[in-house]
Protein backbone atom coordinates (compact mmCIF):
# COMPACT_ATOMS: atom_id res chain seq x y z
CA UNK A 1 0.00 0.00 0.00
CA UNK A 2 1.59 2.96 -0.97
CA UNK A 3 2.63 5.57 1.83
CA UNK A 4 1.59 8.76 -0.14
CA UNK A 5 -0.92 10.74 1.26
CA UNK A 6 -3.76 13.08 -1.54
CA UNK A 7 -3.78 16.57 0.44
CA UNK A 8 -7.02 18.51 -0.30
CA UNK A 9 -7.15 22.45 0.32
CA UNK A 10 -10.33 23.66 -0.77
CA UNK A 11 -10.11 27.86 -0.64
CA UNK A 12 -12.07 31.23 -1.72
CA UNK A 13 -10.73 34.22 -2.13
CA UNK A 14 -6.83 33.70 -0.61
CA UNK A 15 -4.39 35.42 -2.95
CA UNK A 16 -2.64 37.43 -0.43
CA UNK A 17 -1.61 34.09 1.43
CA UNK A 18 -1.13 32.16 -1.72
CA UNK A 19 2.34 32.79 -2.07
CA UNK A 20 3.10 31.34 1.09
CA UNK A 21 0.90 28.14 0.96
CA UNK A 22 2.37 27.36 -2.39
CA UNK A 23 5.67 27.51 -1.59
CA UNK A 24 4.92 24.73 1.46
CA UNK A 25 2.98 22.76 -0.09
CA UNK A 26 5.75 22.37 -2.73
CA UNK A 27 7.88 20.29 0.00
CA UNK A 28 5.24 17.44 0.03
CA UNK A 29 4.89 17.54 -3.43
CA UNK A 30 8.64 17.04 -3.95
CA UNK A 31 7.85 14.06 -1.34
CA UNK A 32 5.73 12.27 -3.39
CA UNK A 33 2.01 13.53 -1.99
CA UNK A 34 -0.61 14.40 -4.32
CA UNK A 35 -1.75 18.05 -3.91
CA UNK A 36 -5.51 18.98 -4.95
CA UNK A 37 -6.67 22.44 -4.46
CA UNK A 38 -10.07 23.41 -4.97
CA UNK A 39 -10.79 27.00 -6.05
CA UNK A 40 -14.28 27.58 -5.02
CA UNK A 41 -15.18 30.54 -7.29
CA UNK A 42 -12.58 32.90 -6.14
CA UNK A 43 -12.66 36.45 -7.60
CA UNK A 44 -9.25 38.05 -6.34
CA UNK A 45 -7.15 36.56 -8.83
CA UNK A 46 -6.42 33.36 -6.97
CA UNK A 47 -7.09 31.20 -10.16
CA UNK A 48 -4.50 32.98 -11.66
CA UNK A 49 -1.83 32.32 -9.13
CA UNK A 50 -2.17 28.79 -8.86
CA UNK A 51 -2.47 27.71 -12.33
CA UNK A 52 0.93 28.32 -12.43
CA UNK A 53 1.97 25.54 -9.66
CA UNK A 54 2.21 22.12 -12.51
CA UNK A 55 2.29 20.11 -9.16
CA UNK A 56 -0.87 21.35 -8.08
CA UNK A 57 -4.63 19.06 -9.18
CA UNK A 58 -6.53 22.46 -9.58
CA UNK A 59 -9.91 22.49 -9.52
CA UNK A 60 -11.87 25.62 -10.35
CA UNK A 61 -15.57 26.45 -9.67
CA UNK A 62 -16.58 29.57 -11.79
CA UNK A 63 -19.36 30.38 -9.23
CA UNK A 64 -18.63 30.10 -5.44
CA UNK A 65 -20.36 26.58 -4.23
CA UNK A 66 -19.49 25.74 -0.46
CA UNK A 67 -16.72 24.21 1.40
CA UNK A 68 -18.56 21.09 2.06
CA UNK A 69 -19.27 20.90 -2.03
CA UNK A 70 -15.39 21.91 -2.94
CA UNK A 71 -13.69 19.45 -0.66
CA UNK A 72 -16.15 16.12 -1.67
CA UNK A 73 -15.22 17.13 -5.18
CA UNK A 74 -11.49 16.99 -4.13
CA UNK A 75 -12.57 13.25 -2.15
CA UNK A 76 -13.65 12.45 -5.82
CA UNK A 77 -10.72 13.13 -8.00
CA UNK A 78 -8.31 11.71 -4.81
CA UNK A 79 -5.38 9.36 -6.46
CA UNK A 80 -4.39 7.90 -3.08
CA UNK A 81 -6.44 5.60 -0.47
CA UNK A 82 -4.92 7.88 2.54
CA UNK A 83 -6.82 11.89 2.35
CA UNK A 84 -5.77 14.89 4.24
CA UNK A 85 -8.17 17.24 4.35
CA UNK A 86 -6.66 21.16 5.42
CA UNK A 87 -7.70 24.88 4.85
CA UNK A 88 -5.49 26.97 2.80
CA UNK A 89 -6.21 30.23 4.75
CA UNK A 90 -2.84 29.44 6.66
CA UNK A 91 -4.75 29.74 10.37
CA UNK A 92 -3.33 26.41 10.76
CA UNK A 93 0.53 25.88 9.58
CA UNK A 94 0.90 24.08 6.51
CA UNK A 95 4.19 22.80 8.05
CA UNK A 96 2.19 20.49 10.38
CA UNK A 97 -0.11 18.99 7.74
CA UNK A 98 2.83 16.25 8.24
CA UNK A 99 1.76 15.43 11.64
CA UNK A 100 -1.78 13.99 10.41
CA UNK A 101 0.55 11.50 8.14
CA UNK A 102 -0.09 8.64 10.54
CA UNK A 103 -2.54 6.39 9.32
CA UNK A 104 -1.54 2.91 10.02
CA UNK A 105 -4.28 -0.28 10.16
CA UNK A 106 -1.53 -2.54 11.47
CA UNK A 107 -1.32 -0.24 14.41
CA UNK A 108 -5.53 0.23 14.66
CA UNK A 109 -5.07 3.98 13.63
CA UNK A 110 -7.57 4.53 10.60
CA UNK A 111 -8.18 8.29 11.00
CA UNK A 112 -6.75 11.73 13.10
CA UNK A 113 -8.13 14.98 13.58
CA UNK A 114 -6.45 18.14 14.35
CA UNK A 115 -7.52 20.40 17.62
CA UNK A 116 -6.28 23.79 17.56
CA UNK A 117 -6.87 24.54 21.31
CA UNK A 118 -4.56 22.56 23.92
CA UNK A 119 -6.37 25.17 26.61
CA UNK A 120 -8.98 26.07 25.41
CA UNK A 121 -10.98 28.77 27.20
CA UNK A 122 -14.60 29.23 26.76
CA UNK A 123 -15.16 32.50 28.14
CA UNK A 124 -12.14 33.86 25.64
CA UNK A 125 -14.42 35.09 22.63
CA UNK A 126 -17.51 33.79 21.12
CA UNK A 127 -15.84 31.81 18.82
CA UNK A 128 -13.96 29.65 21.67
CA UNK A 129 -17.46 29.29 22.85
CA UNK A 130 -19.47 28.60 20.39
CA UNK A 131 -16.84 25.73 19.55
CA UNK A 132 -16.69 24.31 23.12
CA UNK A 133 -20.82 24.22 23.01
CA UNK A 134 -20.70 22.00 19.51
CA UNK A 135 -17.94 19.75 21.20
CA UNK A 136 -19.55 19.12 24.25
CA UNK A 137 -22.61 18.67 22.34
CA UNK A 138 -21.00 16.34 19.75
CA UNK A 139 -19.03 14.05 22.38
CA UNK A 140 -22.72 13.63 24.50
CA UNK A 141 -24.67 12.50 20.94
CA UNK A 142 -21.51 10.32 19.55
CA UNK A 143 -19.70 8.72 23.03
CA UNK A 144 -16.56 10.31 21.48
CA UNK A 145 -14.19 12.55 23.44
CA UNK A 146 -13.31 15.10 20.72
CA UNK A 147 -11.26 18.09 21.59
CA UNK A 148 -12.26 20.29 18.38
CA UNK A 149 -14.97 18.96 16.11
CA UNK A 150 -14.51 22.03 14.02
CA UNK A 151 -11.39 21.85 13.19
CA UNK A 152 -10.76 21.43 8.99
CA UNK A 153 -7.62 19.13 9.27
CA UNK A 154 -8.34 15.99 9.18
CA UNK A 155 -6.86 12.39 7.70
CA UNK A 156 -8.88 9.10 7.15
CA UNK A 157 -8.81 6.22 4.58
CA UNK A 158 -11.09 6.89 1.17
CA UNK A 159 -11.90 3.18 1.28
CA UNK A 160 -13.17 3.72 4.87
CA UNK A 161 -16.21 6.66 3.89
CA UNK A 162 -19.09 6.29 1.89
CA UNK A 163 -18.80 9.51 -0.20
CA UNK A 164 -22.47 9.25 -0.86
CA UNK A 165 -22.85 10.29 2.79
CA UNK A 166 -21.24 13.71 2.46
CA UNK A 167 -24.05 16.40 1.46
CA UNK A 168 -23.00 19.29 3.31
CA UNK A 169 -22.76 21.84 1.07
CA UNK A 170 -21.03 24.53 3.28
CA UNK A 171 -18.61 24.54 7.33
CA UNK A 172 -20.89 22.07 7.84
CA UNK A 173 -18.59 19.60 6.40
CA UNK A 174 -16.32 19.32 8.81
CA UNK A 175 -18.88 18.07 11.49
CA UNK A 176 -20.46 15.80 8.99
CA UNK A 177 -17.18 13.98 7.96
CA UNK A 178 -16.15 13.82 12.27
CA UNK A 179 -19.76 12.28 12.52
CA UNK A 180 -18.91 9.61 9.76
CA UNK A 181 -15.85 8.97 11.07
CA UNK A 182 -16.90 8.61 14.78
CA UNK A 183 -19.75 6.60 13.89
CA UNK A 184 -17.57 3.52 12.64
CA UNK A 185 -15.85 2.89 15.72
CA UNK A 186 -12.65 3.19 14.72
CA UNK A 187 -9.73 4.47 16.51
CA UNK A 188 -9.00 8.43 15.99
CA UNK A 189 -6.14 10.23 16.62
CA UNK A 190 -6.29 13.58 18.25
CA UNK A 191 -3.71 15.58 17.10
CA UNK A 192 -2.30 19.08 18.55
CA UNK A 193 -1.48 21.67 15.66
CA UNK A 194 -0.55 25.54 15.98
CA UNK A 195 -3.27 27.94 15.52
CA UNK A 196 -3.72 31.93 14.49
CA UNK A 197 -6.69 32.87 13.98
CA UNK A 198 -7.60 35.60 11.39
CA UNK A 199 -10.28 38.00 12.03
CA UNK A 200 -13.81 38.90 9.25
CA UNK A 201 -11.20 41.80 7.99
CA UNK A 202 -8.36 39.09 7.39
CA UNK A 203 -10.78 37.34 5.67
CA UNK A 204 -12.71 34.81 8.18
CA UNK A 205 -14.95 33.29 6.32
CA UNK A 206 -16.98 31.28 9.03
CA UNK A 207 -20.43 33.03 10.62
CA UNK A 208 -22.40 33.19 13.08
CA UNK A 209 -25.13 32.30 10.64
CA UNK A 210 -23.05 29.14 9.80
CA UNK A 211 -23.89 27.57 13.56
CA UNK A 212 -27.32 26.72 12.26
CA UNK A 213 -25.82 24.08 9.49
CA UNK A 214 -23.29 22.94 11.98
CA UNK A 215 -25.95 22.10 14.90
CA UNK A 216 -27.87 19.93 11.83
CA UNK A 217 -25.18 18.44 10.82
CA UNK A 218 -24.09 17.05 14.69
CA UNK A 219 -27.37 15.52 14.80
CA UNK A 220 -27.95 14.33 11.43
CA UNK A 221 -25.74 11.40 11.42
CA UNK A 222 -27.08 10.12 14.87
CA UNK A 223 -30.50 9.52 13.20
CA UNK A 224 -29.28 8.18 10.57
CA UNK A 225 -27.80 5.32 12.09
CA UNK A 226 -30.67 5.33 14.39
Amino acid sequence: MSKNYSIIIPLFNEAPYLPSLIRKLKNYSDNGHEIIIIDDGSNDGSDSLLRDCNFINLITFAKNQGKGVAIRKGIENAGYDKIVLYDGDLELDISEISKLFVLDRKKGIYSAMGYRFKHLNPLKSNFHWGNFMFTTFFNLLHSTHHRDILCCAKSFYLSDINIRLINSRGFGIDVELSSILSLKNVRILQVPLKYKRRNQNEGKKLKISDGWEILFQITKMVRFFN
